[in-house]
């Protein structure tokens, strides 16, 4: 709900504006205003509690209230436009260093590693004086193209003209290098290239636009119009752009099928692909132990066995019957949208029939090599036949003049070489009877 309020007031701000008629100087705050705040509304109901939502909802408002408070500054003299003016120029700043955080976090919503928090730091900490030295002495208010005065003014303007340049223009190049930094580090990673594919092709267009401009009729306003437009490609990307990587994994999936034995590995690697994460594991078992059977990336050493409720976070239990069979586990994944999570739900019943198939292909395993006597020693082959022959045990020891001390662990041993296992519903005596005469 907040998320829709933000985004409906840039509109009306961007709205307000543009009743102050076309200032193509001021265009692209206004589109900015749009785009970015539409964005961060689509972020907020496809992936709830997101913070690249929050920041594309403020670099939004920022730049909304910017386009209105110099429109108006433009095109109305008095007091009170005088005021709104003076409220779109200081901002400037802040709706950089908004938008940097937002390209710096895009698209997972979290800064590249922990050792960027120092630099952020220092960058709002000399934003938030930039922002102070403007407000205070509208250092930016010539810059800006506004007509009439600023509202006021205060002793030391040139001082404080002095000090922002200093800090300003340096902070501004930093910001906008960071960009291309953080979208490089986030490339090499390896992870979520699909949504950064995206981004750099909407910067891509936005700068043939930008330079055809330049040279075929002398301006960049119809470069920074569609530079304006970028946000929408990044939202796009970020939110629907591993759609084809879903598709590549899905269809790997659908290639692995022929080795069963690597299927689950091969579900483990999909379920990872799909969602861009470091890797992925397929449990299996019930609630109390269960153990893996498929990880991606492929290790040599398996992960312990353990309950469901030791497994980390992202895991989504896979039941069948109504009963826990395993388990699929993505970590390292922080918030889904809802797309994603179907397609984690479709592959968890993907998992629950694997799991079906492996468990009827180790009954069948088992059943296969029940009816083979090989591995039998003459001693047991003889207490089997004597079973066939509907012997009880005591008739076997007079028979073979063994005692029964002697005579029950033998019998237990042919059981267990059977696969003939403790049953209450079962005789086993007479599934080894069967066995023994199907040879």
């Amino acid at each position: 709900m907040l998320s829709l309020v933000a985004a409906s007031s840039a509109c009306v701000l961007v709205a307000v504006g543009f009743t102050r008629g076309i200032w193509w100087s001021n265009m692209h705050n206004g589109i900015l205003g749009i785009t970015l705040s539409l964005v961060g509304a689509w972020f907020a109901a496809e992936r709830p509690r997101s913070r690249e939502s929050d920041l594309f909802l403020a670099a939004g408002l920022v730049e909304a209230v910017m386009f209105a408070g110099r429109q108006i500054g433009h095109t109305a003299t008095g007091t009170v436009s005088s005021w709104l003016g003076w409220l779109g120029v200081w901002p400037i700043v802040v709706g950089m260093l908004v938008t940097t955080l937002a390209v710096i976090c895009f698209p997972e919503g979290h800064l590249p590693s922990r050792r960027w928090r120092p630099a952020v730091v220092v960058a709002c900490v000399l934003a938030a004086v930039c922002a102070m030295l403007s407000a205070l002495w509208p250092v930016e208010w010539a810059s800006a193209g506004l007509t009439g005065p600023p509202p006021f003014s205060l002793p030391g303007r040139t001082t404080a003209a002095v000090v922002w340049q200093v800090l300003a223009h340096p902070l501004y190049l930093v910001l906008q290098i960071s960009w291309v930094v953080a979208v490089t580090v986030r490339w090499r990673a390896g992870r979520s290239r699909a949504p950064l594919l995206g981004l750099l092709l909407g910067v891509a267009i936005a700068f043939v636009v930008l330079a055809v401009g330049v040279v075929a009729v002398g301006s960049t306003t119809p470069g920074l119009v569609v530079v304006s437009l970028i946000p929408l490609v990044a939202g796009w990307s970020a939110l629907y752009g591993h759609v084809l990587g879903r598709y590549r994994a899905l269809s790997w999936l659908t290639d692995a099928h022929k080795g069963q034995a690597g299927l689950p590995t091969a579900l483990a690697r999909t379920a990872a692909e799909a969602l861009d994460a470091p890797g992925a594991t397929v449990w299996m078992g019930d609630e109390a132990a269960l153990h893996a059977v498929g990880v991606w990336p492929e290790t040599d050493v398996d992960p312990a066995p353990c309950p469901l409720d030791a497994l980390p976070e992202r895991t989504w239990p896979v039941s069948s019957g109504g009963r826990v069979v395993g388990a699929l586990v993505v970590p390292g994944v922080t918030v889904l949208t809802r797309s994603e999570k179907r397609m984690m739900q479709d592959l968890s019943a993907q998992e629950a029939l694997l799991l079906d198939r492996l468990t009827l292909a180790e009954m069948v395993r088992r059943e296969s090599s029940a009816g083979h006597l090989e591995d039998l020693t003459p001693r047991e082959r003889e207490v089997l036949e004597l079973m066939a022959r509907g012997l009880s045990n005591a008739a076997i020891c007079q028979e073979l003049h063994l005692s029964v001390k002697t005579v029950e662990p033998l019998i237990s041993t042919v059981f267990r070489k059977l696969g003939l296992h403790a049953d209450p519903t079962v005789n086993r005596r007479v599934l080894a009877a069967l066995e023994y005469h199907r040879r």
